[in-house]
């Protein structure tokens, strides 16, 4: 063989070997990231790297809340407008959008078989039904702006609404650090004036193991810095685990509690240039998990991240 043939074929099995590492390389920086995780827990999703990303239309620049409504549908708000929209994910369409009231600033929505809960940052409460496409009812609740409600969903299992705040606790709580989430009965259509649960992130932490985290001080800084920002955007429940994932837009971090003990089970920190600003998040009947951005350092969009595996069987397997 010729010095030039040998060149040629050394020339190309360097650049084969290249391009090898350098898509090794491109996926695993795609499928990591970063956090804090229990031992005995893993997050079913690759929160790194969306299956899929739909565009919102003109009218949904500032979508909030979102809740599943049928195959590939979903229900959502624009945040200030009185409007609830039945949103199709694989037409990419409005298939209905419902007057519910007046203006205000409208956070998180909720659905309960035939009927939509959508929640005021007041936490003032309209309930509309979904086969007459109309408000039927509201609650008032004693939360208020100064609770800064932001997230909602329904709890099957206990017939209520988790009501998830970003502001301070009601006055009988005098901790400033703690975020708070209530409940609301639905049997009673009674608001429980006692925290479901009390959030303080920089505290939950020191129960979990850091995951993909360098331990400079620069870096710890500024981990300590989004953890201490966190304030509820979005709250939802998985239908496969049960556990209840909140989200927040500040310091871009998804959270995964476990509904009985209402321990935390995993912190993660989301991509800013992914999650321009989460606000909303749901699942589908199969555990798919679907996250809302309003238009910020993206259009706003919401991505689609498929379970990867069963994640009560892997949470239990582990224990034994």
């Amino acid at each position: 063989m010729s010095n030039w043939a040998m060149y040629f074929v050394s020339s190309i099995v360097i650049l084969l070997a290249s391009a090898a590492v350098y898509m090794i390389k491109k996926t695993s920086i795609k499928n990591k990231f970063s956090g804090f995780q229990s031992e005995v827990y893993q997050l079913p999703y690759n929160v790194a790297d969306p299956d899929t990303s739909y565009l919102m239309p003109n009218g949904l620049e500032e979508i909030s809340g979102l809740s599943f409504l049928d195959t590939n549908q979903v229900l959502t708000i624009n945040d200030e407008e009185a409007y609830l929209f039945k949103y199709d994910l694989t037409t990419e369409n409005i298939l209905a959008k419902i007057d519910f009231g007046k203006k205000g600033d409208y956070e998180g929505v909720a659905r309960k078989g035939n009927l939509a809960y959508i929640i005021e940052s007041n936490g003032n409460i309209k309930v509309v039904d979904l086969k007459q496409d109309k408000k039927i009812r509201e609650y008032d609740t004693p939360l208020s702006g100064r609770n800064n409600v932001e997230g909602l969903c329904y709890d099957e299992r206990h017939n209520q609404l988790l009501i998830a705040c970003k502001g301070r606790l009601l006055k009988n709580i005098k901790n400033r650090r703690a975020k708070g989430i209530y409940s609301f009965n639905l049997n009673t259509n009674q608001f429980n004036e006692s925290p479901f649960k009390l959030l303080e992130l920089n505290e939950e932490k020191k129960s979990l193991k850091p995951l993909n985290l360098t331990s400079d001080r620069v870096n710890m800084l500024s981990v300590n810095s989004r953890l201490k920002s966190f304030s509820p955007s979005g709250i939802a429940i998985n239908p496969m685990s049960l556990n209840i994932y909140i989200l927040s837009a500040k310091g871009n971090i998804l959270t995964v509690m476990d509904s009985s003990s209402k321990s935390i089970l995993g912190i993660y920190f989301l991509s800013r240039q992914l999650y321009g600003q989460p606000e909303g998040i749901c699942f589908n009947r199969q555990g798919d998990l679907y996250i809302s951005n309003e238009a910020k350092s993206t259009k706003a969009n919401i991505h689609k991240i498929k379970r990867m595996k069963d994640e009560s069987s892997h949470f239990l397997r582990l224990q034994n």
